[in-house]
C-alpha cells in the first residue's frame, strides 16, 4: 500500500468517527431535552395541585363561613310620637333571619349606624326581605305620596302627550300650602309627561293637583283611586287623604305598605325611568320657551351615585314634613347586578356647622350606608 492511500485510509477513520461523534452528541441531546420536558411537566403538575389545594380551601372556608350566619339582629333605634313601635328587646320578635325569607343569602346588614326609626330593605328579584326594622310601624309617608300619585296618572293616562292647561286651581293651593312646587305658569299647557316629572323629581304639589284635575276632575275623586289601588296592592295599613303628601293625621302608612307600592311601580317602564332620571327639561311653552328644567332632590343631595363597594343608587323618591321626618324611597343595584329597594323614614334632621345653616339630610346618608355594605 502506497503513502497516499495510508493517507487517504486516515481520511476516512477520521470521517467516520466524527459521524459517530456527531451521531452521539444528537442522542445526549435528545435525552437532555426529554429530561428537560419531563421536569417541565412535573413543575406544571406541582404548580396545578398547589393551587387547587388552596382553592378547595378558600370554598371550604367561605362554606363553612356561610353556613354559620343563621340570622341577624334587628336594633331599634328610636320612635315617633303618635305611633306605635314595639320595646327594645332581644326576643325572637325582633330577630329577622335569612332562613324566614325562605333565603340563605340575603346580605347581612349592620343595622347600628341608621339613623332612621323605621325602615325595611327587600330584594327586588325574589322580594327577600334583607332587614325589617320596625316596617308594620304607622309613619306618615310626606312626599312618598307622590309614588302612588305617579302611577295613578300612569295607569289612567293612556296619552302621555295629552295636554292640559294648569290654572290658579293648581297653582294657589301649592303655594298658600307652602309646598314645593314645579313652577308651571297661570295658564301654561303642558303634557301630562311634563306633570309626572314635576310630581317625582322636584316633589311639586303644583303638578300633583294638575295631575289629580286631569285624570278625575278633583283631587277628592283622584284619591278615591289612589285607596282603590293600595287597596288592590295590599297596603292594608294605608290611607290617603291628599295627592301631594302634606300633613294630615289621617293620611298614613307603613314602611311594609310603601317597600309593596314600590316594588309594583318599578314593574312600570314609564315610572321606572322617571324614578331613576337625574334630570328633565318639560316642552316648551309661551311662558317657558325652553321649558323648565326639573332636578330630582336625591341626586341633588346624593354626591356620588356610585359607592365604594360598586353599588350604584339608581332613583328614588324624597320626602319630609316636621310631622313625618326625613324619608327615602330608593332604588339601588348592587355590582353583581341585583336590584334591592329600600325605604326609610322618620329620621330627624340636625343642623350642621355649615355657616349657611342648612342641614343634613339623614335619610340619604342611611341609603349611602345601608347599599354600602351590599356585597
Amino acid at each position: 500500500m502506497s503513502f497516499e492511500d495510508e493517507v487517504e485510509e486516515t481520511r476516512e477513520e477520521r470521517k467516520a468517527r466524527r459521524a459517530r461523534e456527531k451521531k452521539i452528541k444528537k442522542k445526549i441531546l435528545m435525552v437532555v431535552s426529554i429530561l428537560v420536558l419531563v421536569v417541565a411537566l412535573l413543575i406544571v403538575l406541582f404548580l396545578f395541585l398547589l393551587v387547587k389545594g388552596r382553592m378547595d380551601a378558600s370554598n371550604k372556608l367561605y362554606s363553612e363561613a356561610d353556613n354559620s350566619v343563621s340570622g341577624f339582629s334587628l336594633v331599634y333605634a328610636g320612635e315617633k310620637t303618635d305611633t306605635t313601635i314595639p320595646e327594645e328587646n332581644s326576643s325572637s320578635e325582633n330577630v329577622q333571619s335569612s332562613s324566614q325569607t325562605g333565603n340563605t343569602d340575603v346580605p347581612v346588614i349592620d343595622q347600628s349606624g341608621i339613623v332612621s326609626p323605621e325602615a325595611l330593605m327587600i330584594r327586588l328579584s325574589d322580594q327577600a326581605v334583607v332587614f325589617d326594622k320596625n316596617g308594620e310601624t304607622t309613619i306618615y309617608p310626606a312626599s312618598l305620596t307622590k309614588m302612588m300619585t305617579c302611577i295613578i296618572g300612569i295607569e289612567n293616562e293612556s296619552d302621555l302627550n295629552k295636554s292640559f292647561m294648569v290654572t290658579d286651581n293648581e297653582i294657589d293651593p301649592a303655594w298658600n300650602e307652602g309646598a314645593t312646587v314645579a313652577g308651571f305658569g297661570y295658564g301654561e299647557t303642558v303634557t301630562i309627561s311634563d306633570l309626572l316629572y314635576g310630581i317625582m323629581l322636584p316633589s311639586g304639589a303644583d303638578a300633583c293637583y294638575a295631575l289629580a284635575d286631569a285624570v278625575s276632575g278633583s283631587e277628592a275623586d283622584f284619591v278615591t283611586l289612589m285607596n282603590q289601588k293600595a287597596q288592590e296592592l295590599g297596603m292594608t295599613g294605608t290611607n290617603f287623604t291628599n295627592c301631594t303628601g302634606l300633613h294630615d293625621a289621617n293620611q298614613y302608612t307603613t314602611c311594609a305598605d310603601l317597600a309593596k307600592l314600590l316594588e309594583y311601580c318599578l314593574q312600570n317602564s314609564t315610572f321606572r325611568d322617571i324614578f331613576t332620571s337625574y334630570v328633565y327639561t318639560t316642552t316648551s311653552t309661551d311662558q317657558h320657551p325652553d321649558g323648565i328644567t326639573l332636578s330630582s332632590r336625591l341626586f341633588t343631595y346624593l354626591t356620588e351615585s356610585l359607592l365604594d363597594n360598586g353599588t350604584v343608587i339608581e332613583g328614588g323618591k324624597t320626602g319630609y314634613t316636621d310631622e313625618a321626618g326625613n324619608c327615602l324611597a330608593s332604588l339601588a343595584k348592587a355590582k353583581d347586578g341585583t336590584e334591592y329597594i329600600l325605604i326609610t323614614a322618620g329620621a330627624a334632621s340636625q343642623d350642621t356647622d355649615d355657616s349657611d345653616g342648612s342641614v343634613d339630610h339623614p335619610n340619604i346618608t342611611d341609603a349611602v350606608y345601608v347599599y354600602g355594605q351590599l356585597p
